[in-house]
């Protein structure tokens, strides 16, 4: 008789295989995580900074990133704002909060803000974020040019 199938002894073997592995790969998948916040929270930076600039292009207004100031509300956080008129910037967006585990360092940016100017150019200077491994990723601003730049 030609009887085909699996019978209960290979399943159960497939499913002890399966959850060893599982068991060895849960403690690398924990090393990995501050990685991928930390380029994860570069990423949106870097996408705030730029939208901001595009849009101080576009609208012909001053526009900026504010980071860790009071009028943010919380630490570790950061929040497009226009000028609304005399110097005023109100909030154009959600305040935006770094993953758990990444911290910010302002550094030399002036007053914990970027400011993007209508003919591209922005305020100069460097922010860098960093995870609890101590891994940092410096995002830069080039005054011309209002690029941002990570190293």
């Amino acid at each position: 008789m030609n009887q085909k199938g699996v019978t209960l002894i290979e399943l159960i073997v497939v499913f002890v295989i399966i959850a060893i592995l599982a068991v060895l790969m849960v403690p690398n998948i924990s090393g990995w995580l501050p990685s991928y916040r930390l380029r994860g929270a570069t990423r949106d930076v870097v996408s705030t900074l730029r939208t901001a600039q595009m849009r101080a292009v576009s609208y012909h207004v001053q526009y900026r990133v504010n980071f860790n100031a009071a009028e943010v509300g919380a630490a570790n956080s950061y929040v497009v704002q226009r000028d609304s008129g005399g110097g005023v910037f109100i909030n154009d967006g959600t305040v935006q909060t770094l993953p758990t585990g990444i911290t910010i360092n302002i550094g030399l940016l002036a007053a914990g803000r970027a400011l993007f100017n209508a003919d591209s150019t922005s305020s100069g200077g460097s922010v860098t974020l960093q995870n609890t491994k101590g891994v940092a990723r410096t995002i830069t601003l080039t005054t011309s040019t209002g690029r941002a730049s990570v190293s």
